[in-house]
């Protein structure tokens, strides 16, 4: 590597962390700002039921540092696309009021020879932002802390949700007064067996539901306590509609107590792997289906928008005109813009008006021949 690339590297990472500081330490702040009750109220909780706890001032700091060390690994994700393009531009203007970029042109060095090496940090950094989603943050543990929020920080909470018509594989719709993700147990459980046309057909209610693998058996499934099976079809034996309570049952489905931890806290399946993402997605009902594949192809589309993003809006930093840079960075701003609203706006649509697929990579049919019309257009 030339002392040249050496040099821009250096500058591009020193600015690259500065921007990332600045905007990681924005969201922080504003957030912090909103929410400091929340902290006060959560230690202050904590040091009443357990004396032996920090508290005060100590205590809340601990919890403010416990929660938003976490909090990080999303921001960057969330600010990663934009960052490269920022350092870019505070690279190439540090460069340029230093009059080093005047520099190597007159030494006959072209700005592609200057980009290069920005480019490709950049891809470093996008891949860094992919190992950062599929390799730590998709970790049960580090879920679990994403999960909470801001004055649950030391307390060990376990929700018992309701569930509410929540639609099987075959259409049955299934409810129950509380879901303990910790027991895998329904509680109060009541199925309404449905055929395709929607019309209900018949019942099964019991005490309780637990996830486990019922005696002899060799897959788990739901193991129903004191249930009943009520019969609904118009043509159904009178004496099977109101049948004796089953002490044991069992109910298969696909509906497993990870499908509604996921149902439970709907964020979580936004931290999972894309393999997590692709498995949870061929065991859910279809109607289920399109949001998830809707997050596994852009989790492969995403990194590549932000480099096109960068390869679209670097033109307007490398010019051979200082005194224009300024004005080329209102015009990359104003681009940038655009390109991410545009793309923001398909990507919403995945799912639901366009296909998941060709939501995905719709913004990258599209702007790859745009970026590769305006990178010829530096002047060398």
């Amino acid at each position: 590597m030339r002392l040249l690339d050496r040099y821009i590297i250096k500058n591009f990472i020193v600015n690259y962390l500065l921007a990332l500081g600045v905007l990681v330490g924005m969201y922080i702040l504003l957030d912090l700002i909103v929410n400091f009750d929340n902290f006060t109220r959560g230690a202050q909780g904590v040091a009443a039921s357990q004396p032996g706890e920090a508290s005060g001032a100590l205590g809340i700091l601990a919890d403010i540092l416990d929660y938003y060390v976490f909090q990080s690994l999303i921001i960057f994700q969330q600010v990663s696309g934009a960052i490269p393009l920022l350092a870019a531009g505070f690279t190439m203007v540090r460069m340029t009021r230093n009059h080093e970029l005047t520099a190597m042109l007159a030494s006959g060095v072209s700005l592609y020879r200057v980009a290069a090496p920005i480019i490709l940090v950049s891809v470093g950094f996008g891949v860094l932002s992919v190992a950062n989603q599929e390799l730590v943050i998709s970790q049960p543990w580090v879920v679990a802390k994403l999960l909470r929020k801001h004055n649950e920080i030391n307390t060990a909470v376990t929700k018992n949700d309701p569930v509410y018509f929540v639609r099987d594989a075959d259409g049955s719709l299934i409810t129950a007064t509380a879901y303990d993700p910790v027991k895998k147990r329904l509680e109060n459980v009541r199925i309404i067996q449905r055929l395709k046309n929607g019309s209900a057909y018949g019942r099964i209610m019991a005490d309780s539901a637990t996830w486990e693998l019922p005696p002899g058996g060799t897959q788990e499934a739901w193991v129903m306590r004191n249930a009943l099976v009520i019969e609904d079809r118009p043509d159904a034996d009178p004496s099977r509609l109101a049948a004796g309570k089953a002490p044991l049952l069992l109910y298969n489905t696909p509906l497993t107590p990870k499908q509604l931890d996921l149902i439970a806290s709907k964020k979580a399946v936004d931290y999972l792997s894309s393999r997590q993402v692709w498995d949870l997605a061929e065991r859910s009902p279809p109607i289920n289906q399109p949001p998830l594949y809707k997050i596994m192809h852009l989790r492969m589309t995403q990194p590549i928008m932000n480099i096109l993003m960068l390869l679209i809006g670097i033109p307007f930093l490398l010019t051979r005109e200082p005194n224009r840079l300024i004005v080329n960075m209102f015009y990359c701003v104003a681009t940038s813009v655009v390109v991410f609203a545009t793309t923001f706006v398909i990507f919403q649509m995945a799912g639901t008006t366009l296909d998941p697929l060709l939501a995905a990579w719709l913004p990258v049919m599209i702007f790859t021949p745009v970026a590769g019309a305006v990178l010829p257009s530096i002047r060398t």
